[in-house]
């Protein structure tokens, strides 16, 4: 395990303290730290010093509540997120990690919770654990196909922003990283103290993005692997033409959060970047063939339109049998043999995103644990279906002919109480 050189209990006690001291005297509403929401914690050799009190849902990954709907209940992700990728700045102290979970309620006093104000977790990856010397609860990715090469990252930590308001999401990034200050509702600014993380973590690759009606087409000019020519569907929230996320096609966060052990409450995070060809996807297929390779081989457009929420695909479809009638098998077909008990095992909160100024899916999948994301995406090569019919690996085979998935990286999301440096020695405990 490593321990800042000098650093002793008392010391620990004294910042932590001092620092309390100081919010109080800045005017700060403050509380002590929570095991959960709203409820006092047991009070370790820093956390007895006084944060910022805030009241947030104890899973950091709740954010299913405090989002917006379409007229069919299906939830609208926050029309412009961000994943930041993080290196330790600085060696991990209990100290830093007080520092940095007081910026964090800063933030959060001066902005809102919800799509309209900010929705925000911190992931911590497997080189994270590795650097405290605790047993990583998450595998360091791998690719996942024979035919990808992606680059294979391991960040210390994520964190995953969202607003509909990006010029305040803007403003939330240049707070946390580029001293920046926030004005709280109403106006006046925190002046309780710093909201930057910069004490502890510096940022390695922004990705930034957006999904929503319009929102496609208002970013593809110019954009390489989009057609130039012609429009994008009307009022697409995605580049592909379809919406992500619809109702029945995604597992709960009750189905996705961690029920016991070490991690209870919280989640495990996937996070790939995918670039996308979609000239042909357009130019070559009509409404019809795009259907089929995105949901089912004996999907048509109307029924697309006649179930809103998402079609239900069944877990035990025999997809050789399918290659063999319809030459054709679909996307979500495929996947859902993955499904447990009849239901989705990740949640997605994928976004689009011209970044480099290329079309990309920042693609993010939350499940009780990497395994089941990986099962959902082996599902997707229906591999049995492969040399029935006219389906190959990627021919007529859902819709990764149109996908390259440049970068893999997995990521635990611990509970809102272990946000910040989950199991450092003297912090959390």
């Amino acid at each position: 395990m490593h321990r800042s050189e000098g650093v002793t209990r008392r010391r620990i006690v004294a910042s932590g303290l001092a620092a309390g001291a100081a919010l109080a005297a800045g005017g700060a509403v403050v509380g002590r730290r929570p095991d959960q929401e709203g409820a006092p914690g047991a009070a370790s050799a820093v956390d007895r010093g006084r944060l910022p009190r805030v009241i947030r849902p104890g899973r950091q990954h709740e954010w299913d509540a405090h989002l917006g709907r379409d007229v069919a209940g299906n939830r609208l992700p926050p029309r412009h997120q961000r994943l930041l990728l993080c290196a330790l700045a600085n060696e991990p102290t209990p100290e830093r990690a007080w520092q940095a979970e007081a910026a964090l309620r800063r933030v959060e006093r001066a902005v809102p919770l919800g799509h309209h104000g900010l929705l925000l977790t911190v992931a911590w990856g497997p080189s994270w654990f590795g650097r405290i010397g605790v047993a990583s609860p998450v595998p360091v990715a791998v690719a996942l196909h024979d035919a990808e090469l992606p680059r294979l990252d391991d960040p210390v930590c994520v964190l995953h922003l969202g607003s509909d308001d990006e010029r305040l999401l803007e403003r939330v990034e240049r707070a946390l990283f580029r001293g920046g200050t926030l004005l709280r509702a109403g106006g006046s600014s925190d002046r309780s103290g710093p909201t930057d993380l910069c004490g502890l973590l510096r940022v390695t690759e922004r990705r930034t993005g957006f999904v929503g009606a319009g929102l496609p087409e208002r970013h593809r000019a110019g954009v390489v692997g989009l057609p130039q020519d012609q429009p994008l569907p009307t009022g697409t929230p995605m580049f592909m033409g379809f919406q992500s996320g619809l109702k029945r096609n995604q597992a709960t966060e009750d189905d996705v959060t961690i029920a016991s052990g070490r991690w209870a409450g919280g989640t495990t995070m996937h996070v790939s970047s995918i670039a996308l060809a979609l000239d042909s996807w357009y130019r070559s297929l009509d409404d019809r063939d795009r259907v089929r390779r995105m949901f089912a081989a004996d999907t048509t457009p109307a029924k697309v339109r006649r179930s809103p929420r998402g079609i239900d695909h069944p877990a035990d479809v025999d997809v050789a049998k399918v290659a063999d009638q319809q030459s054709v098998v679909g996307h979500a077909q495929a996947a859902a043999a993955a499904r447990r008990d009849g239901r989705p095992v990740i949640l997605r909160r994928d976004f689009d995103s011209a970044d480099g100024g290329a079309a990309r899916v920042h693609f993010v999948s939350l499940s009780r644990s990497i395994e089941d994301f990986v099962a959902t995406r082996r599902a997707m090569d229906a591999r049995p279906a492969v040399g029935h019919g006219a389906v190959g690996v990627h021919v007529n085979n859902g819709i990764t002919e149109w996908m390259t998935v440049e970068a893999r990286a997995n990521l635990l999301v611990p509970p809102r109480r272990e946000r910040i440096c989950p199991a450092l020695p003297g912090w959390s405990g």
